[in-house]
């Protein structure tokens, strides 16, 4: 009988020493050290701007790209009278290795009521793919409608392209 005590009361020890092993096994702090590196890059910029065949007596005057931002053009045009027109072809290159999509379009023109423009194919939420290129209009036109020559006859618009991540794909 006190064989059978002593197995039991050794069983009972090997128990308890099996669970202290285990939780102290569980109760330990686990590190896990690592290092990250990003390497992705932005680049998105205006490619080219090209004036394409003017209406009228229209010509262009100059086309500029803001060379720091890369995303500001300014366009001046030479509009002699009513209906006539001209369109910039406008190319905007992503080389880098992220997805931009198209944040802000703004224009800032001068007060001249003869003179409007517009824009073709591009919008408000435009993805422009990670090493491609997407390509819209610009045209600057004299009104039709105008019942008075304005004395200035040249337009100056100013395009501000604002881009921000696609988050959709990132």
């Amino acid at each position: 009988m006190d064989k059978h005590k002593n197995i039991v009361i050794g069983l009972l020890l090997a128990v308890v020493l099996v669970m202290a092993v285990g939780y102290a096994a569980f109760a330990t702090q686990l590190t896990i050290n690592g290092t990250a590196n990003i390497t992705s890059t932005w680049d998105v910029r205006i490619k080219s701007i090209t004036a394409m065949t003017p209406v009228g007596d229209a010509s262009n005057v100059s086309t500029t790209v803001d060379p720091d931002s890369g995303l500001t053009a300014t366009f001046e045009a030479n509009l002699v009278s009513p209906g006539d027109q001209i369109t910039y072809s406008i190319s905007v290159e992503n080389a880098g290795s992220l997805d931009a999509k198209l944040d802000d379009l703004s224009f800032t023109e001068e007060e001249n009521p003869a003179i409007e423009y517009s824009y073709l194919n591009i919008k408000k939420d435009d993805v422009i793919k990670s090493k491609n290129e997407q390509v819209f209009t610009v045209t600057i036109k004299y009104s039709d409608d105008v019942t008075e020559q304005p004395e200035n006859k040249t337009e100056t618009l100013k395009m501000t392209l604002s881009y921000v991540q696609d988050k959709e794909t990132a």
